[in-house]
C-alpha cells in the first residue's frame, strides 16, 4: 500500500501549531468568534507579561543594587541577549502580509496530483520525527527552566525544610514574611507567560524559516530530477524547448522566492546568530558556576537544543546553496546529444543562471551555511574559555 503523500497544508501544521502556542495565527485561518477572541486575549496577556518582565529587568539593571555577584551578572547577560534574540524574531513573524504572500506562492507551486508528489518525493522532505522531538525538547527544556524553581521549592517542602518560594527570574523580589502567597503566584504566572512569549518567538520564527526553505529545496530537487530524466530528440523539438522553457521559468521564480525569504528573515538571521552565540556563552558559563543542580541540568538541555537549532538553519542554508549549483551538474549529466541547437542554447541559459548561487543570507552580509555554523561554534568556544578563565 502506497503511503499517503503529504499536502502543502500538512507541512504547515507544525509551524502554525508552535506559533499558536503564544496565541498568534500568522496565516489568519478562519476560526469561530469565541476561539478568535480567546486567542487574541491570550496573545495580549503574553505580550503584557513580557513587557512587565522586561521592564522590571531594565529597572534592576539601572538600579544595580541587587546584581552583586558574578553568577547574577552572567544570568542577566543571558536574559538580555535572549530577550533581544526573541523580540527580533517576534518582530520578524509580525510581517504577516509578506509571510502570507510567500506562503501563497509556494502553495500554488506545490505539486497537486499524487503522481507529481511521488515524483518530487515530498514525503522525504516532511518534518522528520527527530526534528519534532528536537522542537519538543527545546520547548520542554525551556519550560523546565521556569518550572524548576517551584519543583525545588516543593522538594524542600516535602523534605520538611519548608516551602522555599523560589522563582525563575532574579528581577522579582519576594519575601514570604512580608508578601502574600498570591503575590508569589502572580509572579510565577508573569514569569511563565513571559517565558512562553520568548521561547515560542525564538523557535517559532526558525520553524517558519525552515518550512519555507524546505519547500524551495523540494522544487530545486525537482528541477534536477526532471533534467536528469528527460530524453530530448530532434523529432519533438518544440516539446523539448517547451519543457526547458518551463525549467528556466521555474528556476528564475525559485530565485525570486528565495530573495523574498531572505528579505523577510534576513534581519533576524543576522542578529540571531550574534545573540545566539552570546546566549550560548553566558548560559554555558552560568551552568558551570551553578554546578550539578536541576537548573544546571535544564540549562545543559537548553544549550544542546539551541545549538541544534542553529545547526538546522545552517544545514538547510547549505542545502539550497548546493542544490542551486547542482542544477548545472544536472545539465552536464543530461542526455542532450540528440537535441536541436535551439534546445542546447536553452541549456546554456540554465547553466549560466546556475553559476549564480542561490543562498539563504542575512541581509546580504552573511551567507548561511555549514561553514557559518563551524565559525560560530569556534568563536563561541573561544569566548566560553576566555570567560571561564576570567571568572576563575
Amino acid at each position: 500500500m502506497e503511503p499517503v503523500q503529504y499536502s502543502y497544508e500538512d507541512f504547515g501544521r507544525l509551524p502554525r501549531f508552535v506559533v499558536g502556542l503564544m496565541g498568534y495565527d500568522m496565516l489568519g485561518v478562519p476560526k469561530t468568534p469565541t476561539r478568535r477572541i480567546l486567542m487574541r486575549f491570550y496573545r495580549f496577556i503574553c505580550l503584557a507579561s513580557h513587557s512587565v518582565c522586561v521592564g522590571f529587568m531594565i529597572f534592576r539593571m539601572v538600579e544595580a543594587k541587587t546584581i552583586d555577584n558574578v553568577s547574577l551578572i552572567m544570568r542577566y547577560a543571558t536574559l538580555v541577549t535572549y530577550v533581544i534574540n526573541s523580540d527580533t524574531k517576534y518582530a520578524t513573524v509580525l510581517q504577516r502580509r509578506a509571510i502570507q504572500s510567500l506562503n501563497s506562492k509556494l502553495a500554488d507551486l506545490y505539486p497537486k496530483t499524487t503522481l507529481d508528489r511521488i515524483y518530487l518525493q515530498v514525503n522525504d522532505h516532511y518534518w522528520s520525527k527527530p526534528f519534532v522531538y528536537l522542537v519538543t525538547i527545546y520547548i520542554g527544556s525551556s519550560s523546565l527552566v521556569v518550572v524548576g524553581p517551584i519543583i525545588t521549592s516543593l522538594i524542600s517542602y516535602f523534605t520538611h525544610r519548608g516551602f522555599a518560594f523560589m522563582h525563575c527570574y532574579p528581577y522579582f523580589q519576594f519575601d514570604p514574611e512580608k508578601h502574600s502567597v498570591w503575590i508569589y503566584v502572580g509572579i510565577y504566572v508573569l514569569e511563565w507567560l513571559h517565558s512562553t512569549q520568548m521561547v515560542i518567538s525564538n523557535i517559532g520564527a526558525d520553524i517558519w524559516l525552515l518550512y519555507f526553505q524546505i519547500q524551495i529545496i523540494l522544487h530545486f530537487r525537482g528541477i534536477i530530477q526532471s533534467l536528469e530524466d528527460y530524453q530530448p530528440s530532434g523529432e519533438h523539438d518544440l516539446k523539448d524547448r517547451k519543457f526547458l522553457a518551463q525549467i528556466v521559468d521555474k528556476q528564475v521564480y525559485l530565485v525570486e522566492l528565495q530573495n523574498e525569504l531572505n528579505e523577510i528573515f534576513g534581519g533576524s538571521l543576522l542578529l540571531s546568530l550574534l545573540t545566539t552565540a552570546s546566549v550560548l556563552c553566558t548560559v554555558a558559563v552560568y551552568t558551570l558556576i551553578q554546578g550539578a543542580t536541576l537548573e544546571g541540568c535544564s540549562y545543559v538541555l537548553f544549550i544542546g537544543t539551541s545549538t541544534m537549532q542553529v545547526y538546522l538553519v545552517c544545514y538547510y542554508g547549505q542545502q539550497v546553496l548546493d542544490l542551486s549549483a547542482q542544477v548545472a551538474h544536472a545539465v552536464y549529466n543530461h542526455d542532450f546529444h540528440n537535441a536541436s541547437i535551439a534546445y542546447k542554447k536553452y541549456l546554456m541559459i540554465i547553466i549560466i543562471r546556475a553559476q549564480q548561487p542561490v543562498e539563504l543570507n542575512a541581509m546580504g552580509y552573511l551567507s548561511i551555511s555549514l561553514d557559518t555554523f563551524k565559525q560560530l561554534m569556534s568563536v563561541t568556544y573561544r569566548v566560553i574559555t576566555m570567560l571561564r578563565q576570567m571568572i576563575q
